[in-house]
């Protein structure tokens, strides 16, 4: 499926948890960011939504940028795939395959995630 990669700061302005969830109620199965808001990021893995932010990628999109005026849209001839032992996310294009480094995500969240959000895990761990 399609995922969302966005710029830097991703989130800023919303401390609703529904800014999050949104995304996760469309399909969306992660985003992808330079960097996040904290309070966005900790919303997301609160409801067991994936965030990873890898810079690298960012810039690479920014520098192969497709289309006119500040948005970048995705060529249809790109797909991505994301290593999570070795935190790397490797986009591959017709002509390319790149590798970039991820922030690893902490056990904590990844916790948060894999159990499907707070209130799972909570009910997991007093079962």
């Amino acid at each position: 499926g399609d995922l969302l990669v966005a710029g830097y700061n991703f989130g800023t302005g919303s401390s609703r948890e529904q800014a999050a969830t949104c995304l996760q109620h469309k399909g969306v199965p992660l985003v992808v960011a330079g960097s996040f808001s904290a309070t966005y990021v900790r919303n997301a893995f609160n409801n067991g939504y994936l965030c990873l932010e890898c810079p690298g990628l960012v810039e690479f999109l920014r520098d192969s940028k497709v289309g006119e005026g500040n948005l970048t849209t995705r060529p249809e001839d790109m797909s991505a795939k994301v290593d999570f032992v070795q935190w790397q996310l490797t986009v591959n294009t017709k002509d390319e395959s790149k590798t970039f480094s991820v922030a690893p995500v902490g056990v904590a969240a990844q916790e948060l995630v894999v159990a499907g959000g707070l209130e799972a895990w909570v009910k997991a761990q007093t079962a």
